[in-house]
Formats: structure tokens, C-alpha cells, sequence
């Protein structure tokens, strides 16, 4: 049997009999997805959506929020429908906590456009004060700090892709403004409640850090905020679109990112594979939602494998730096409940996955920062299913998650 997956831009493979034991059969996780929409559908169904809101564009002073490079959104292909409504106004990348993107990251994200607007173009720092404004608190205590472009507009117009996200339930929506155009004051007191076992991939319900976003949203209530919604396959290609309120058009992409991004998994595994994909395989800051989600699919005592290149490094020391004064899971799970400290609830999750099974990185990075976050490092998959192999024995149940950092399993009941 061949096994063949995607990493760093190549392709990583090998015969399951160079392994050290026998393996009889992988089991083999990936989402399906509809056929994508055309470029004529895309544009009727926007047009359509936004013919009542006309008025509104012209009359008004219009920030356009876009995402940075780690998010799948075709966000030019979704500029060209609708040029003619934003070509006037500002426009902003919803940076959140992320680094500023490069010139080549801004050229695939506005393709042709971008000279024209350049001008009018904002990156938000979330570290820049003299551009926040505060808008007050949200019941949650977390004071919010959102960039003062927020106010100088009338019409707020943002342009997203739905998946699910490991604590925030699902990208998108209000996370176009929070954490995306706020302060990193703001961003730190929400994450607070990664911590909660609730704060988790597909939930919204009783999810305390979604429930903090949305109160956030309340005090910027006086602004009228619409928006592009959709659904993208592994590819970028739009699957599904909704456009209107913000509000709305997000629960709509939920619920159909929901039925696209999630797999059924019939049990659980002695040996799973995690394999992350672009973007989101960028760096280590990313990679732990493939982590997170290969982990709902490993059973206890088994071994997870989350394989991500991070050619970019870590992409936050914030967690790193926190691994030394927390420097065993056991640790960070007695002390760090307690610590609000920006990135904890990255140990703190790690911690709780090192009590059931063992968790390997395969990555670029060096050995050290891996051993820091309380991981074990290997330079292949190849090596890291052997060394799976030789620690769980023969008759090992072995999963692949394509796509892991986007991808849920769901337990079959």
C-alpha cells in the first residue's frame, strides 16, 4: 500500500511495507464538496442580494474589510462583482494578531486593483494605539478596542470564507472586526476563554469566547454592517454564498460549512495522521488546528501525528516564550487555568490531549521549539509512523485527516 500526502509543497511518500510492522489497511479522511459555483451564479446571487442596499453604497462612506493571507477566501474574484459598490471607499485587512501580509500576499488578494486603492489601503496593528478607538466593554469584561477606521465609516462592508475554527466554533463573521480590527488588548481578554472546554470547532451555543465576540458587535451596533459569506473547497472555489447582514449571512455559512467540513468517523484510532494544508500549514501558530481536530479522532493511548511544514517559523513566540514558565503539561494545566497570558490556551489544550495519547510534529522547525511546547519532533512522516508503529504494536488502527486544518470528525454514534 502507497501512502501519499501533501507537505511543504511536495509530495511525501512511501510503501507501508518499509514500515517497521505489517500495516493491512489506512483508513482515509476528506471532505466532499459540491461542484463550485459559476462566475455567473456568484454574480447573479450577489447583485441580486445587494439591489436593495444601492442607495446605501452610494450615499455613504464605505470600509471594505478583507482578510489577510491565511484564509482561503477568493476575496479578488469576489472584488470584481462587486468593484463598482467599494471602488470609492477605504479599505482594510483585518490583521487580527497576524503579521503584516507581504506585497505578494496583497497582490493575490486584490489581484489588478491593487495600485488603485493603494492609497486608500489600511493594515490594521493591533499593537498601534494611536489607531484604536474604545467602544466600551462587553458584558464578559473584555474592554474592546476596535481600529478608528470602524468609526469613520457609514456602511461596513466585509468579505469572508466560513469553516470551522478550533475555540471560535467557525471563522467569519464577527471575527471580521473582532479579533480582526481590534486592539491586541481586546484580542487577549477574548482568548481568555480558549480555555473553556465549550470554546471548540462546529459550537456557537453555549460557547463563551463567541458569545464575548457577539456582545463585542452590540456596541457598534449604530453601524450598518454588510457582507460576502461563502463557502470554499479545498481549492478556494466557492462551493456556497450568502450576502446581507452580517449576522444572517454568517449563520447560513455556518450551517452549510458545517455539513461540508465535517467527516463521519466510524471509531476511533491507535495512530492518526494529521495533515495540514494551505494556508494553514504556514506556521506553528496555525497548525494547531489541525492538531486539534486530528485529536477528536484518536483514541486513548494512541498516537496523533500532525504534519504541517511551517515555513514560516512559529508565527507567535507569545506561547513559546509561555512554555518556559510552564515548562511540563502538568504544569501549565495546574498554574496556567489561571493565566490570561495571550497563547496559553494553546499549552493548555496540548496538556489536556498528553493525557490521553502522545502527540508528534512533523514539521521544518527546529527540535528544540517543538520539545518546548511539550511535542515530539520528527523530520517525516515516515519516521514518525514508525516510531507510532513500534510504540503501539502490531494490528495499529491508522486514520489520515486530509485537510485537517479545516476538517472535523464527527464520532459516528
Amino acid at each position: 500500500m502507497r501512502i501519499t500526502i501533501p507537505f511543504g509543497g511536495q509530495i511525501s511518500e512511501f510503501d507501508t511495507d518499509e514500515l517497521c510492522l505489517p500495516v493491512t489497511s489506512v483508513d482515509r479522511f476528506c471532505c466532499t464538496f459540491p461542484p463550485p459555483l459559476s462566475q455567473d451564479e456568484i454574480r447573479g446571487k450577489i447583485l441580486k442580494s445587494l439591489e436593495s442596499y444601492k442607495k446605501l453604497f452610494g450615499s455613504s462612506n464605505v470600509l471594505t474589510v478583507v482578510n489577510d493571507g491565511y484564509r482561503r477566501t477568493p476575496t479578488e474574484q469576489l472584488l470584481s462583482i462587486v468593484w463598482d459598490y467599494l471602488k470609492n471607499g477605504d479599505f482594510i485587512i483585518a490583521t487580527g494578531s497576524h503579521r503584516k501580509p507581504t506585497d505578494n500576499e496583497l497582490k493575490k488578494i486584490f489581484g489588478d486593483r491593487l495600485e488603485q486603492i493603494r492609497s486608500r489601503l489600511h493594515i490594521h496593528d493591533c499593537y498601534n494605539k494611536s489607531t484604536l478607538v474604545n467602544f466600551g466593554d462587553t458584558g464578559y469584561g473584555t474592554p474592546i478596542f476596535l481600529n478608528k477606521k470602524v468609526i469613520d465609516a457609514d456602511l461596513i462592508f466585509t468579505i469572508n470564507s466560513v469553516e470551522p475554527h478550533f475555540f471560535a466554533g467557525f471563522t467569519g463573521g464577527r471575527k471580521s472586526l473582532i479579533p480582526g480590527l481590534a486592539g491586541f488588548d481586546t484580542i487577549q481578554a477574548n482568548h481568555r476563554f480558549a480555555k473553556d472546554l465549550k470554546s471548540c470547532a462546529l459550537n456557537l451555543n453555549d460557547n463563551p469566547l463567541h458569545r464575548d465576540l457577539e456582545e463585542g458587535l452590540k456596541l457598534i451596533s449604530d453601524k450598518t454592517i454588510l457582507t460576502i459569506h461563502c463557502v470554499t473547497n479545498r481549492n478556494g472555489e466557492i462551493v456556497d454564498l450568502f450576502v446581507g447582514s452580517l449576522h444572517q449571512a454568517f449563520l447560513q455559512a455556518c450551517s452549510s460549512a458545517a455539513r461540508f467540513y465535517t467527516v463521519e468517523a466510524p471509531e476511533k484510532y491507535d495512530i492518526v495522521i494529521a495533515n495540514c494544508e494551505p494556508p494553514l500549514d504556514a506556521n506553528l501558530y496555525q497548525l494547531q488546528k489541525a492538531q486539534e481536530h486530528g485529536g477528536r479522532m484518536v483514541a486513548d493511548g494512541g498516537v496523533l501525528i500532525t504534519a504541517g511544514a511551517c515555513q514560516e517559523g512559529v508565527g507567535s513566540e507569545y506561547f513559546v516564550k509561555l512554555a518556559d514558565k510552564y515548562p511540563t503539561p502538568d504544569s501549565v494545566l495546574d498554574r496556567g487555568m489561571n493565566d490570561d497570558s495571550f497563547g496559553i490556551h494553546k499549552l493548555i489544550k496540548t496538556a489536556r490531549q498528553l493525557q490521553k495519547f502522545r502527540v508528534y510534529y512533523v514539521t521544518a522547525l527546529d527540535e528544540d521549539t517543538i520539545k518546548r511546547l511539550y511535542l515530539s519532533p520528527f523530520n517525516n512522516i515516515k519516521e514518525a509512523l514508525n516510531t507510532a508503529l513500534e510504540e503501539i504494536g502490531k494490528d495499529a488502527k491508522i486514520a489520515v485527516l486530509d485537510d485537517a486544518g479545516y476538517t472535523v470528525p464527527v464520532m459516528k454514534l
